[in-house]
């Protein structure tokens, strides 16, 4: 009996840092379903330890932090420290082509399809597929063509300093 009511306790330390290392690892937003099924805790225990963590990093004045979003929480870079250390990060879920038409909607957004088109050629059919479908992006009706613009989901994954730092890599590239 002892050992059945030791399982059901999990040690709030434990949690928190499973919680931690979650996030730290994925490179999306993890809502409290995720959190729940890899720490095999209760709702009010993945909130709590979430509260703590949060707190936690803003105390120790770090440079990474912890946001809530549409679709969950995420550990992110403080602004002042991304910017140093961007081209580290992995690859993305996308390849270049997708990441370049994707980084030319944030640039110019609201920006025409043809407009996307012309200057990305025409597998920027399937990169605007490929956005759609993973709802990084929405297409508007406007005359005979669409006007395309980044969602907050592209925000959420990519950061509130995304299209700058994507101007600045294409600056370089040039």
């Amino acid at each position: 009996m002892e050992l059945k009511q030791e399982n059901q306790e999990k040690n709030p330390s434990d949690i928190r840092k499973t919680i931690e290392a979650a996030l730290f690892m994925s490179p999306k937003p993890l809502g409290m379903d995720v959190l729940k099924q890899i720490t095999q805790a209760g709702r009010s225990e993945v909130a709590n330890s979430i509260f703590y963590l949060i707190n936690d990093y803003e105390k120790r004045d770090s440079a990474l932090k912890i946001v809530s979003g549409k679709h969950g929480w995420q550990m992110i870079v403080r602004k002042g420290f991304d910017e140093k250390v961007v081209h580290l990060a992995s690859s993305s879920e996308f390849n270049r082509g997708i990441m370049r038409t994707l980084a030319l909607i944030a640039l110019k957004e609201p920006v025409r399809q043809s407009l996307i088109i012309k200057y990305r050629n025409n597998k920027a059919y399937d990169h605007l597929h490929v956005l759609l479908e993973k709802g990084f992006i929405e297409k508007i009706k406007h005359k005979n063509t669409f006007l395309v613009k980044t969602t907050p989901k592209f925000k959420e994954q990519f950061g509130e300093n995304s299209v700058i730092l994507k101007k600045k890599e294409l600056e370089i590239k040039k």
